[in-house]
């Protein structure tokens, strides 16, 4: 067992790992975001299955397919690994994401 404080990134840099294991056939990650308003994450995929928790602000999260959400505080979402997706900053936002893929 592991007790860890949440903490964010510093300076210019906006993610943060947290925790990063591997066991059992399974690579978990753990991080945290900051976002400031206005920024723009360009489409894109991950190759991991993502959930993450919107700690505070507001995110309009987009994907190829035309799907939209707004995202905000308290809010989780989960995003399959193959979802290009595209994430507009509404408000300055603090993120809490988990990772998840086989290996």
């Amino acid at each position: 067992m592991e007790v860890i404080k949440l903490s964010y990134p510093k300076n210019d840099d906006y993610l943060k790992y947290i925790i990063q294991k591997q066991e059992q056939g399974v690579s978990i990650d753990c991080g945290s975001v900051v976002l400031k308003k206005g920024q723009v994450l360009p489409f894109k995929t991950l190759d991991a299955h993502e959930i993450s928790f919107l700690i505070s602000g507001k995110l309009k999260v987009l994907t190829k397919d035309g799907n939209e959400k707004i995202m905000k505080q308290g809010d989780l979402i989960y995003l399959n690994k193959d979802e290009i997706r595209k994430t507009e900053t509404l408000e300055d936002s603090k993120i809490l994401f988990f990772l998840f893929k086989n290996i």
